[in-house]
């Protein structure tokens, strides 16, 4: 690699190399996280007391899920992954509406053609108008999918740890919304690494609901409880928290 490609690559992005190479490997992390779901239903969707209508769809769903995280990339590509706010975009519209597509799928690859699925594609179809609009439902049309989603594995799983994945969410935004005050960037890489460890959630359920070993409502409830204390004590070091140096601008 010569020295002036070096030099222009290193230029994409306005942090240092460590904290650049924190960031990258956290948005890669969430690229990856499907995988693990794709893995636990071709290995044990099986095994399930209750099938999934449509187990084949998992892996669609989270083809697109992985498409529009790249969205989400470019669109950290296009802001030298230096985030101040929350960007309007068309990579943001095709980020956002994708996902919310790949979460409508879920839905049906669980539980199939019926009046939940029907719901979650009226608000999927709205999403990206919404959006374009610059509507504020178009957040609560994403989250509406997303408890959909979530709420029908647990129909087929039984098992409260698919709960984690909003918890999982929430610690993402929670990281985010902080993000875009501080200019901390290293919160960046935080709330990146807790919605891919979040979606874990889903997989371990589904493992867990094959074995007959759920997750019971008292662990679910510590290790919620745990998450948001962690999170709550956080809160003086990030209200502290310094901007991070631009590099180059």
């Amino acid at each position: 690699m010569n020295t002036g490609f070096r030099q222009q690559l290193r230029e994409e992005f306005d942090l240092s190399p460590p904290m650049a190479t924190w960031i990258v490997a956290t948005h890669i992390f969430v690229l990856a996280s499907p995988l693990a779901l794709i893995w636990a239903v071709e290995n044990y969707s099986a095994l399930l007391p209750q099938a999934f209508a449509y187990p084949t769809l998992v892996s669609l769903a989270s083809a697109i899920y992985i498409g529009a995280t790249a969205f989400e990339v470019a669109q950290n590509s296009a802001d030298r992954w230096y985030l101040t706010e929350a960007t309007r975009s068309v990579a943001d519209l095709f980020f956002n509406a994708f996902m919310t597509l790949a979460f409508f799928l879920y839905i049906v690859a669980f539980l199939g053609l019926g009046w939940i699925a029907l719901a979650a594609a009226v608000l999927t179809a709205l999403y990206p108008f919404a959006y374009i609009w610059n509507h504020p439902s178009h957040r609560g049309l994403n989250g509406a999918v997303v408890l959909l989603a979530t709420g029908s594995l647990f129909f087929v799983t039984g098992d409260p740890a698919v709960f984690l994945f909003l918890l999982g969410t929430g610690a993402g935004v929670y990281f985010i919304t902080y993000l875009v005050e501080r200019k901390a960037q290293w919160m960046h890489g935080w709330g990146a690494f807790s919605f891919g460890l979040g979606f874990l959630a889903w997989p371990w359920a589904i493992v867990n609901a094959t074995k007959g070993t759920p997750l019971s409502w008292a662990w679910f409830a510590g290790i919620s409880t745990a998450i948001i204390l962690v999170l709550a004590l956080l809160r003086p070091l990030l209200n502290k928290a310094k901007a991070t140096p631009r590099q180059y601008t």
